[in-house]
């Protein structure tokens, strides 16, 4: 009764720290976030996409593709709580918390101790990691949800079930397909479920996997991220043969060839999201998610990650007792996905599904390290990692809802919600109101904070984001000074328009052009000025 009592209480800090204003922090909604947002209101009044179309099974983010999971389950959210930043991000922090609670349940399954369950669902609850992509409506939480749920129930000899919670994964976020099929045999082997029904499950996973990444337009994604798609491409491995000259062929294949090219990319961008800078001190990209002042994990848990780690390899070989492995098996299953793709490295989302790993690996190493002690000496342990995971957590939570909200929010587009009610405004007084489209400056924030129909969207052909965009008065340039490109406009256009502009880029002469607004971001800097030509009579 007491440790049901404990979990209860563990879930309900999972459920706080995820939910806790959870529409002002994070700061600013991103892009991605409020392209979901309105795909979903789009898909509630009219059954398609913003673009037009029916029931999609991918979603174009900004000449992105991605997997359509979000979109669709935020339909219920957006139908209650109106379009808002809270029915965006409620569905990836709801199922960030249960993720605490089914986590609890697999560990009780593989460690077989109400102890070591509870501690490794109490440090998932608290994770820096975990709660920072829970709170800023990310997908691949939603997707690690079914993976653990899937991995619980395959433990449990539920196969179809199990394999039904994977498939749904993969309906949410791509990254799940490449580790599901890749930890799974393991799995199998290793916790001696290596029967038929496993690898017939696992055969339809792969078909099911392929079938999810090609519909619609879903493999474009993968392909722009792809590791053997990056930027530059081979471009230093043909020069590397070219410098070869005139040496035996074979030699220069032997020295020079793919396999070795992308191998070492592989390994580079792999050791990446092992390293103690990522997951100690920065915790990676995108920009948007990088907490200041902390790591992916606490510092506390640096030594018993290392212990637990030695000890699982350790005992697992030398022993054989091979469950032990699957652990690290997890860990490195679930940076193959991040490891694969070029963009954003190291990455916290694509590498999302290393943290029930390293949480398992934690928990094991503070019980293997508290055996080796006794008495007084085993109490005095207990309190100083209590003290210092009590520390740690207290610096992370003041860093992220107090200093996440004013130190540099430029990269989530912190300031956009004042560019659209103000543009909305001057609409209304001006003829053409022209933008900047830097820092975000998209058709999508007006869509979604304007609340635009979707269906009078569609009607007017799904415009697409283009340098002189014109969208009713509003007109969007490339550029942080759109006032430049109109310079050759004549003066009767300039005045009857109003500029909003980059505030650190662009150059406004007093003499020709009046400032009427400053439209700041959260810290206080100016992020854009609202500008008027000046009568030159």
């Amino acid at each position: 009764m007491k440790r049901n009592l404990l979990l209860v209480l563990i879930v309900f800090v999972g459920l706080f720290l995820r939910l806790y204003n959870l529409s002002e922090i994070p700061v600013g909604l991103h892009g991605d976030e409020v392209s979901i947002g309105y795909n979903a209101y789009s898909l509630l009044k009219t059954a398609r996409d913003q673009d037009g179309n029916f029931l999609p099974l991918s979603f174009d983010q900004f000449g992105n593709f991605r997997a359509p999971g979000y979109e669709y389950i935020d339909i219920p959210f957006v139908a209650i709580l109106g379009l808002n930043a809270l029915a965006v991000r409620l569905p990836a922090a709801i199922f960030g918390s249960l993720t605490v609670l089914i986590f609890y349940y697999f560990l009780l399954e593989f460690f077989g101790k109400k102890s070591s369950a509870l501690l490794g669902s109490f440090l998932l609850a608290i994770l820096p990691w975990h709660i920072n992509i829970s709170r800023a409506s990310s997908e691949a939480v939603i997707a690690s949800f079914f993976v653990i749920f899937g991995i619980y129930l395959v433990y449990r000899d539920k196969y179809i079930w199990g394999f039904a919670s994977f498939l749904i994964s993969f309906f949410f976020y791509h990254a799940a397909g490449p580790f599901v099929l890749v930890f799974l045999p393991f799995l199998f082997v290793l916790s001696k479920r290596n029967r038929w029904r496993s690898w017939i499950v696992y055969a339809v996973l792969i078909i099911g996997f392929v079938v999810f990444l090609t519909a619609g337009s879903g493999k474009g994604r993968v392909s722009q991220i792809s590791l053997l798609n990056i930027p530059g491409g081979t471009r230093d491995l043909i020069q590397s043969m070219d410098e070869d000259g005139s040496q035996n062929p074979l030699l220069t294949r032997f020295y020079h060839n793919k396999l070795y090219f992308y191998g070492r990319l592989f390994t580079t961008f792999f050791s990446q999201h092992i390293s103690p800078d990522f997951l100690f001190v920065n915790n990676g990209k995108p920009e948007r998610y990088r907490l200041y002042w902390v790591g992916n994990l606490y510092f506390i848990e640096a030594p018993f990650l290392v212990f637990g780690f030695a000890v699982l390899l350790v005992e697992g070989i030398k022993k054989k007792k091979y469950p032990w492995l699957l652990p690290l098996v997890w860990l490195i299953a679930g940076i193959v996905p991040a490891a694969l793709t070029w963009e954003d490295i190291p990455n916290v989302l694509r590498a999302n599904l290393m943290i029930p790993a390293l949480v398992m690996i934690i928990a094991f190493g503070f019980f293997e390290a508290l055996t080796l002690t006794r008495g007084f000496v085993k109490t005095l342990f207990i309190g100083i990692c209590a003290f210092l995971l009590f520390q740690n957590t207290s610096v992370f939570l003041h860093n992220y809802f107090y200093h996440s909200k004013i130190h540099e929010p430029w990269f989530r587009s912190a300031s956009e919600e004042d560019v659209v009610f103000t543009a909305d405004e001057l609409s209304r007084q001006y003829q053409e109101v022209v933008m900047s489209t830097e820092r975000n400056n998209n058709l999508i924030f007006h869509l979604f904070y304007l609340k635009f129909d979707p269906l009078e969207f569609q009607r007017l052909g799904s415009p697409k984001e283009e340098d002189g965009l014109r969208f009713s008065k509003l007109v969007f340039r490339y550029g942080p000074c759109p006032i430049e490109q109109f310079k050759l406009e004549s003066e009767e256009r300039l005045l009857k328009a109003v500029f909003i502009v980059k505030s650190s880029e662009c150059e406004i002469n007093p003499l020709k052009w009046e400032t009427i607004k400053t439209i700041s971001t959260p810290d206080g800097l100016p992020a854009f000025y609202v500008v008027r030509r000046l009568s030159q009579v």
